[in-house]
């Protein structure tokens, strides 16, 4: 698994792939719009036509492939630094509310909307949660490499190894889960029928629903194999505060509304506490 990380996560593969994440996106913005205009013509028709109603919906397409990306960065980070992985976690997020801002717009009428519009709520509800979460990610980055600075890291060489294995697993359970989600939405939209039990068809929950209870999984599994090779008490309680954020991003994919908005909210604020506590603490030691 060792070697398999080596392979997939190389220098020249993550080039690569930015590459092919940049050509994707654009080539995928063009075909959506294609089908966009088509399906406004009346010459073809879909089961679900929520994604083909406004060519705003068509970011959508780039979008998904940019989170594509930025989870395989986050798989990237995982064996490197705990923090910089619950970084990346903050950023995918970003993004999911992002893209949801674009449909939130094509789903207003705003020649008749009102602001007492459940919609229209939504759509301040998303715009704030950008802001704020962008304002969390930013503080967060910035403790981040002051404590680079104050304290640079020294894993142990085994636990490296172990975390390098892990982020070759879990790129091929993630690979499995985004082929099973694919297949499946894509039935669901041109048949109307879900190819698996369980399934959903909502854009800002499929795929990542799975991806962070396996992502949670992981963390957990990691913060366990610390415990058995690193002395570093408080350092495990910062972990064991990230694994909480992760938990109540994931928690958000289950909810509507604003309460939706609230645990990623509280996630991220809970994740740049733990971060703050930690660096507070580390000022203490090396002060002793």
């Amino acid at each position: 698994m060792t070697k398999l990380y080596s392979v997939l996560f190389s220098e020249h593969v993550l080039k690569k792939f930015e590459r092919i994440t940049l050509i994707a996106s654009i080539v995928g913005f063009l075909i959506h719009l294609l089908f966009v205009g088509l399906f406004n013509v009346g010459w073809i028709d879909f089961d679900d036509p929520s994604l083909f109603l406004n060519p705003v919906n068509a970011i959508y397409t780039p979008f998904s492939f940019i989170l594509i990306y930025e989870i395989y960065i986050l798989i990237y980070y995982l064996p490197r630094s705990f923090t910089t992985s619950l970084l990346k976690q903050f950023e995918i997020i970003a993004l999911v509310l992002i893209r949801r801002i674009f449909g939130d717009i094509t789903k207003i009428d705003f020649s008749i909307a009102t602001l007492s519009d459940q919609v229209v709520i939504q759509l301040f509800v998303d715009l704030f949660s950008v802001l704020a979460l962008l304002t969390i990610i930013l503080f967060f980055a910035r403790i981040s490499r002051l404590l680079k600075k104050l304290k640079p890291s020294s894993a142990d060489e085994s636990f490296k190894q172990y975390k390098k294995q892990l982020a070759a697993g879990l790129i091929l359970i993630i690979i499995a889960i985004s082929g099973i989600h694919l297949a499946d939405y894509f039935a669901f939209t041109f048949s109307g029928t879900h190819l698996f039990r369980g399934m959903e068809n909502n854009l800002n929950a499929i795929f990542y629903k799975d991806f962070f209870t396996v992502l949670i999984l992981s963390d957990v599994l990691l913060l366990l194999l610390s415990y058995g090779l690193t002395k570093e008490n408080f350092k495990l309680l910062r972990n064991t505060g990230f694994v909480i954020s992760t938990i109540l991003i994931r928690i958000s994919f289950s909810t509507q509304g604003i309460y939706n908005s609230v645990f990623i909210l509280t996630g991220a604020l809970f994740g740049l506490c733990i971060l703050k506590i930690y660096q507070v603490f580390v000022k203490g030691d090396l002060s002793d």
